[in-house]
């Protein structure tokens, strides 16, 4: 049996090659055969270096990757000779014909390359642009100014880690194309003696809007948003040992449907207009006087939603135990929905009964809804 067996397998192993090579006879690279256009999509799901590692597979694909339309540059090294050299290569390589339509620049610590990129970026229409800023010092940043003027922007999203003196927008943004902008860590700046900056009116499409622990220049005590077009703003604010100063938000904004506010965020916001499109509205504040909560939604009031949680409600219910400090509560005029969110071992059902029938005097029609996570 055991020699019937040897040469059983013997035979198998020897149809497989066989099979082996038929098939490599046969096979073909359908995936070399595929478009241009199609081949550089499935590029752009790819880092960058891995994309340009794709022009030693054959002739077909040696010059597809300088036709590549986004680009992602990731600094993992201070002065990384390489990357400078990586960066410099993709750029200079590159099909002048293709416009640059998504630019991703993370960490680079080399104001130099970090303007080389912008440059080029701007030259070349991008529209998508995401910075991650790890500059540790305020860079000879030449190219700033062409960022917030650049006509074929649609997105921007700037993310400043250290020092807030590093990214200074100016007073206004003339972004006409900008639908979304997401800035973090950035300073907001002025004219002289201005004591109220008004940067995004200049910003005729612009829909999306979210600000992270930002803060104000040269003493300026009011950041008016003021956009006909905006619909959606979040205001984050999480740095509590930042040596910053609280400033008034004033909002402009008549085509406003969504408003999240959270953090440790003591701003006063007011509105110039009584925002009638106005839906959502999500208020998540911590270390917040019951004061400053209480004007906050009197300036949302036409809100059709609204989501408080549990720290909003903790600090509402301390104002309420003191009646001498009691503030009359906003008038709700189209609240549909009241949401509650609360952690189970944050408030009794009880106390947040309490807070909602304090809130929902001139809005008995609401509906509560309580979230415990």
């Amino acid at each position: 049996m055991a020699p019937k067996r040897k040469q059983f397998e013997r035979e198998l192993v020897m149809e497989r090659k066989r099979q082996k090579r038929r098939c490599g006879k046969d096979e073909k690279d359908r995936i070399s055969e595929l478009p241009d256009c199609v081949l550089l999509h499935i590029m752009s799901f790819m880092s960058t270096r891995n994309a340009i590692q794709t022009c030693v597979l054959s002739k077909r694909w040696k010059n597809l990757c300088k036709c590549l339309t986004s680009l992602t540059f990731c600094a993992r090294y201070t002065g990384d000779i390489c990357f400078r050299k990586f960066v410099s290569w993709v750029l200079s390589s590159r099909d002048h014909f293709y416009s640059l339509l998504n630019l991703v620049v993370i960490s680079p610590n080399d104001s130099e390359i970090l303007d080389l990129i912008m440059k080029y970026a701007m030259v070349h229409d991008v529209q998508n642009l995401t910075m991650r800023i790890d500059l540790t010092c305020k860079p000879a940043f030449r190219s700033l100014p062409l960022i917030f003027c650049c006509d074929s922007l649609t997105s921007l999203k700037i993310c400043n880690v250290y020092d807030p003196n590093v990214m200074v927008v100016p007073n206004s943004l003339h972004l006409p194309c900008l639908k979304s902008l997401h800035l973090e860590r950035v300073k907001f700046t002025a004219t002289t003696d201005a004591e109220c900056v008004e940067p995004f009116s200049n910003c005729c499409v612009l829909e999306s809007l979210y600000l992270r622990n930002c803060s104000m220049q040269n003493d300026s005590q009011a950041l008016r948003i003021s956009n006909s077009t905006l619909s959606s703003i979040k205001i984050y604010s999480y740095n509590i040992f930042a040596d910053r100063k609280a400033y008034n938000i004033a909002l402009s904004t008549p085509n406003l449907r969504s408003f999240t506010i959270k953090g440790v965020n003591t701003h006063q916001l007011s509105s110039v207009c009584n925002l009638p499109l106005l839906g959502a509205v999500s208020i998540g504040l911590f270390m917040v006087k019951s004061s400053i909560i209480i004007k906050l939604m009197r300036a949302l009031a036409n809100a059709r939603i609204l989501t408080l949680g549990s720290f909003t409600l903790q600090s509402i219910l301390d104002d309420l135990s003191n009646s001498s400090t009691r503030l009359q509560p906003p008038c709700f005029v189209r609240l549909e929905s009241l949401r509650v969110k609360s952690k189970l071992i944050d408030l009794f059902d009880g106390q947040i009964s309490k807070v909602v029938k304090y809130l929902l005097q001139n809005s008995p029609r609401a509906r509560v809804d309580v979230t415990r996570n």
